[in-house]
């Protein structure tokens, strides 16, 4: 009961608090977003340019059958492609020529023999010659091409079992050939339409389809991490050591301080995320499903939750107001980068994207693409409830420790 008594007398003095310094609050709120604002036009200007160029890639036929006359035919026209990439025939000379004057950001080698060898059973090497200052694309053509070669290795196998009992059935060579290429003409459409290659409907990269939703989202996330840790910082004030001498002998402790000041900032910052929000939707005319806005509030409440007790945490650790600052400062830069609203998961190297489910800022941040962007109506918390119930757990921890060892 004490602690309950004392943390409501907390609560409504930084209610209190912030009432009085209601005149520099209009400014600090305002402040993230103009600035945040730039940062976001610049990056939706590039990646609307980025839009609006497709990666041009070349095809190279050394072997020139009419397997390969085929692929290249069937690459050049394939829809599945989109706006995203475009893929023309060169000869080798010609491809070299457009990657020296820019025109192509890579070109793709179909090598001698590539037939013969894929129908016996060898090692088919198909060459990716990239531009050396694109390399990002570069590495998207790569994985395009190592995804279609391990449905041309499935396809492979079933080809050579194909061929094996044809000549077990004395086929003539004629028959047993155009077998063979049936074979391989079923499992070369099954490749290029295979959603596993590249499927536009299914597979969606708003960072570059809806390049001012997503940033207006990823604006939205980066302006609420900086008020919570404004108004987080707005109502701390330092006490000397006679008024925590002073307040120790009432029975006051340091985490009934810490709870009142996150309860405040926590319903004050969820209060201003939710206009921020729908005030975002509104502009960006975005459309929100039914039920989905009951699922954004608790979104940002986790959010709100999980980012005041990495904060508390730090605050409870560190007794110097200099060091706490910077490492908290520190933490803000840390789950704003690893939530994907400053720079998306995608361009992250991928030893760091297999750790980023870990974070609370990234989970959120991913929710709040799919619910609000992909049109999704199911959110899993699990991991959030779990983040915020070992930030609990920490936080009243590591505060009794201390309590206990204080001096």
């Amino acid at each position: 009961m004490q602690f309950i008594k004392f943390v409501s007398l907390f609560t409504k003095n930084n209610f209190l608090q912030l009432r009085r310094k209601w005149r520099s609050l209009p400014l600090l709120l305002l402040f993230p977003i103009v600035l945040i604002g730039l940062v976001a036009f610049m990056f939706v200007a590039y990646f609307s340019n980025l839009e609006e160029e497709p990666i041009q890639i070349g095809l190279v036929d050394l072997e020139q059958s009419k397997e390969t006359e085929m692929v290249i035919r069937l690459l050049e026209e394939s829809s599945q492609l989109g706006n995203f990439l475009h893929m023309k025939r060169y000869s080798e000379e010609e491809a070299k020529q457009q990657i020296d004057s820019d025109e192509l950001a890579a070109y793709i080698l179909f090598p001698e023999e590539f037939t013969s060898k894929l129908y016996n059973g060898e090692s088919v090497v198909v060459t990716i010659v990239g531009h050396p200052n694109k390399q990002m694309e570069g590495y998207f053509i790569k994985e395009l091409v190592d995804s279609a070669a391990r449905h041309i290795s499935s396809s492979q196998a079933n080809i050579l079992t194909v061929n094996y009992f044809a000549k077990q059935l004395d086929i003539d060579l004629e028959t047993r050939n155009q077998i063979v290429q049936e074979q391989f003409n079923e499992f070369l459409l099954y490749a290029i339409g295979k959603d596993n290659i590249l499927d536009q409907n299914e597979l969606s990269n708003n960072v570059s389809t809806s390049p001012k939703k997503y940033f207006g989202i990823a604006t939205g996330f980066f302006v609420l991490i900086i008020w919570i840790f404004s108004i987080y910082q707005h109502l701390f004030k330092e006490q000397s050591k006679q008024i925590e001498t002073r307040m120790m002998l009432y029975g006051v402790t340091e985490l009934q301080q810490l709870t009142g000041r996150m309860i405040v900032t926590f319903i004050f910052s969820l209060i201003l995320g939710i206009i921020l929000f729908i005030g975002l939707i509104n502009v960006l005319e975005i459309d929100l499903l039914q039920g989905n806005t009951n699922r954004l509030i608790i979104l940002l409440a986790f959010l709100s939750l999980n980012y005041l007790f990495t904060l508390a945490i730090l605050e409870i650790i560190f007794h110097s107001q200099k060091i706490r600052l910077l490492l908290q400062i520190t933490i803000t830069g840390i789950v704003l980068l690893t939530s994907g609203s400053i720079i998306p998961d995608i361009y992250l190297p991928m030893y760091i994207q297999d750790y980023l489910s870990y974070i609370f800022s990234f989970q959120v941040f991913l929710w709040l693409e799919e619910i609000l962007l992909n049109g999704r109506v199911y959110v899993d918390y699990i991991p959030l409830l779990l983040s915020v119930g070992i930030g609990v757990f920490a936080t009243v921890g590591i505060a009794m420790v201390k309590e206990r060892v204080k001096p």
